[in-house]
């Protein structure tokens, strides 16, 4: 392996999360679209600040409705 083959952490986290979203999609198009998407995105270190802010703002979005699962699963299992 040599350095330009290793993929930035933060790149295959988004890769991993697009893979996902695609698996789960049953829409054939926007699962498509999601893949081409995956394989063209480039490194999140050369995205502009708007879509890094974008992209937190997702992040934080995506954390607060797992915590709001966890929450909703451990209420249910209280009843």
């Amino acid at each position: 392996m040599e350095l330009g083959d290793l993929v930035d952490r933060g790149d295959a986290v988004l890769q991993a999360l697009l893979a996902s979203m695609a698996e789960r999609t049953h829409d054939v198009e926007r699962r498509d679209r999601l893949l081409d998407y995956m394989m063209t995105v480039p490194p999140i270190a050369g995205w502009p600040t708007d879509s890094l802010e974008a992209l937190r703002e997702t992040c934080q979005y995506i954390i607060s409705l797992a915590r709001l699962s966890r929450e909703l699963k451990t209420t249910h299992r209280e009843r």
